[in-house]
């Protein structure tokens, strides 16, 4: 279940599947990039400060191009190129990455410590990023937990037949899509849940949250046509392994 908390009086969003770990969303209340949004580059610097001296260390973050592609980070970098999944195993480390409708995964195992955040538009969605990351990971699936956070949901995410056909393909649940006078309209975060059960991922948790039915609190690209600036998914992998 999903529910917003206070982090150092900034409004964030949580799940009470990781609720004593340092994973959430980030909202409006706490902008750490900018984007195109000028008016927030001094406001976005200081909260990106304000994070790394409350969960004491850097933030090691990427540039989002909707690939497939996947890094596993090292201590020597904090940023990577060309990335839309970030897989750590090092203590302390700071995950972060952003969003602003793209659909946000967060994935954490506390048996072995080590977690990921997936960035999963459309076309991350169609090239199955979370699977590939899941099993980059390389620990038994049914031990991690995954939390699918606020992005845009089947309400707003209006697209044309040759992006429902890239998504869709042969798939028959009608859960999946609704069609409405010629315009298909997708529910993404379903799609990236199906291919985490599919792999064996089994402990989920789905925000049902729309961003562009919610821009007062999240940012959307698509409510906002492009002019806006991000919110983020944060990870922090413990500073001790928790064996359960």
């Amino acid at each position: 279940m999903f529910y917003f908390d206070d982090f150092y009086g900034k409004k964030v969003l949580k799940s009470t599947f990781l609720a004593d770990y340092d994973c959430f969303f980030t909202t409006r209340d706490f902008v750490l990039t900018p984007a195109n949004r000028d008016d927030l580059i001094e406001t976005a610097n200081l909260n990106r400060q304000f994070l790394e001296k409350k969960l004491n260390n850097k933030i090691t973050s990427a540039k989002q191009i909707h690939s497939d592609n996947i890094a596993k980070v090292n201590k020597e970098k904090n940023y990577y190129e060309d990335t839309d999944a970030l897989i750590s195993d090092i203590e302390n480390s700071i995950l972060l990455m952003n969003f602003a409708d793209c659909v946000p995964i967060i994935l954490y195992s506390k048996k072995h410590n080590i977690g990921a955040i997936v960035h999963a538009g459309w076309r991350g969605t169609q090239q199955e990023i979370v699977r590939k990351t899941v099993e980059k990971m390389n620990i038994p699936t049914e031990k991690i937990t995954a939390l699918i956070g606020p992005s845009i949901g089947k309400c707003c995410f209006e697209t044309d037949k040759e992006v429902f056909e890239k998504l869709i393909k042969n798939k028959n649940q009608t859960d999946l899509y609704e069609e409405k006078n010629n315009k298909f309209f997708i529910d993404l975060k379903k799609l990236n849940y199906e291919q985490l059960i599919k792999i064996g991922v089994k402990d989920i948790d789905v925000c049902s949250y729309c961003t562009c039915c919610m821009s007062d609190i999240f940012f959307s690209y698509r409510k906002e046509k492009g002019i806006t600036a991000r919110h983020s998914a944060i990870v922090k992998i413990k500073g001790d392994i928790i064996c359960q």
